[in-house]
């Protein structure tokens, strides 16, 4: 199948294990007013990562961001 990816593009396939993360965030509180995160509106964010509901990352501050949402944005997360 990879040689059916343009050479262009094909680095962006290629995953090796060191590139897999595995990541446990249970919400422990939910927010209770969401400000949604806006990729269009907001080009960087930083915020401490409180957790994890399905395709939403809930931030200590409210902000939830819905990565289906923004499918082929490149983002990038510093841990």
């Amino acid at each position: 199948m990879a040689d059916l990816i343009p050479m262009e593009t094909r680095e962006y396939f290629e995953i090796t294990k060191a590139d897999l993360y595995e990541m446990h965030y249970p919400v422990l509180n939910y927010p209770k007013k969401v400000n949604s995160l806006s990729l269009d509106k907001t080009t960087h964010y930083k915020g401490k990562l409180t957790g994890i509901k399905g395709q939403y990352l809930i931030f200590e501050d409210g902000t939830v961001f819905n990565i289906r949402s923004f499918e082929g944005y490149v983002v990038r997360l510093e841990l």
